[in-house]
């Protein structure tokens, strides 16, 4: 080892105990913090003071139960403000579908469908006060990829991901005809240059025939209401003016043996106040002075051919009935026309559309071939081209999926028994 690298070589020192022990602060044995003085008290005391805070959170006194809440409750549940275990039955577990049933029905959304997803997978509590919105990730999530989550799916559009050309399909109101057996020209009612007709200013205004409800919902288009004031001289079967413009005018009715029945009292009851009617012959076919009954029978014969052969051709198609012709039934004028029912369904196969908040829009601005549509078959609802400047360009809310397609098949929905309102708010006072 070199000579620097030696150890030094300490001198030892020699200390006593009495030296060593004045080294030592006997003070810090009887002191010290007094957070550790009191480290036992405090072990006690704070999960007591606590116990106390948490009181008014579990007995729920005043608002304080809302610090527990995952956030605002929707407006429509604003009722269960307060009584959080009419849905929320079992704690700390999802809401079961059995709970919602109460009040709703929520009929299947598709009977091809591979699964369905609980009822708080879409309708998401707690987001606000808003209804329940329905994401369109929640509808995206199947019919981005239908072969997927369906089974013996038919329709065409397969991968519908947004409400954009070619991710959504052609409404399904343009595969259709409307095969209404009525003589409807739109046309003639909105000529291109103003006219008079019959005493009626042209054109009239499609709200004249197409008027909505305090819904918001379109009213049926109904004869006696919308299209009396100018054709009720289409019901008109005197042939012979023998009547009067009053009384020879046929009710607009369904019922063909109650017109046949009006028309037959209105010259019975005419014969009986002028027995001298039938001195004055009907035309080419009854002679002057011919007897009361063959003047009332040809009378009656005449004028019912001459309404249902000839006025009722204006607007409507006939059938043979029994061996008789007959007015082909019409139904209400709303919806697609189906033969045998009243009212039909509507044009949107999977939709649905309400025209109240459309109602700053000029009509032709969607319905564009409205004014030059002659013929009832023109289904004259508008492209999909038509909504897309509103609808399809601005990725905002009113593109939801939800604002025009309805999951739950309506129609499905079933009577369920009713409960009184303390039940179903849990009201128990």
């Amino acid at each position: 080892m070199a000579k620097e690298d030696k150890p030094l070589d300490y001198q030892r020192r020699q200390v006593d105990t009495k030296t060593l022990a004045q080294r030592l602060v006997l003070s810090a044995w009887g002191g010290g913090h007094w957070l550790r003085k009191r480290k036992w008290q405090l072990a006690w005391l704070l999960p007591a003071v606590a116990a106390v805070a948490s009181l008014p959170f579990v007995l729920g006194v005043g608002s304080s139960r809302k610090a527990f809440t995952n956030g605002a409750i929707s407006r429509p549940h604003a009722m269960f403000e307060g009584r959080c275990a009419q849905c929320h039955t079992l704690p700390f577990r999802k809401v079961a579908d059995s709970a919602c049933k109460v009040c709703h029905d929520g009929p299947t959304h598709h009977a091809n469908a591979i699964g369905e997803p609980r009822c708080a997978a879409c309708h998401a509590e707690h987001r606000g006060v808003e209804p329940l919105a329905v994401g369109n990730n929640n509808c995206t999530e199947c019919h981005a990829n239908l072969k997927r989550h369906g089974k013996e799916i038919k329709l065409a559009a397969l991968n519908v991901t947004a409400f954009a050309r070619g991710k959504h399909p052609e409404l399904s109101a343009h595969s259709q005809i409307d095969a209404r057996p009525l003589k409807l020209n739109h046309a003639i009612h909105m000529p291109a240059q103003p006219k008079t007709i019959r005493g009626v200013k042209l054109p009239m205004k499609c709200v004249d025939c197409h008027s909505m409800d305090a819904a918001g919902e379109l009213v049926p288009t109904n004869f006696d209401r919308h299209c009396a004031s100018c054709h009720k001289g289409e019901l008109g079967f005197d042939v012979y003016q023998v009547l009067g413009p009053e009384k020879g005018t046929a009710p607009h009715s369904k019922d063909m043996a109650g017109i046949g029945n009006f028309i037959r009292d209105a010259y019975t009851a005419a014969l009986a106040l002028d027995p001298s009617l039938p001195h004055r012959g009907l035309g080419r076919n009854v002679e002057g002075g011919a007897s009361r009954a063959v003047w009332l029978a040809s009378a009656i014969a005449d004028s019912t051919n001459f309404l249902f052969e000839k006025k009722c051709l204006y607007c409507h198609e006939t059938e043979t009935r029994d061996g008789q012709l007959a007015v082909v039934k019409v139904g209400v004028l709303s919806g697609r026309f189906e033969k045998g029912r009243k009212e039909g369904p509507g044009w949107a196969k999977n939709a649905h559309f309400r025209h109240r908040p459309h109602r700053m829009v000029q009509c032709v601005s969607c319905h564009t071939q409205a004014a030059k549509s002659i013929a009832t078959s023109d289904v004259l609802i508008p492209k999909m081209e038509t909504c897309l400047p509103c609808h399809g360009r601005n990725a905002v809310s009113i593109d939801n999926c939800s604002g025009c397609h309805y999951y739950h098949d309506k129609m499905k929905e079933t009577e369920r028994d009713r409960k009184t309102v303390p039940q179903i708010v849990g009201d128990t006072n």
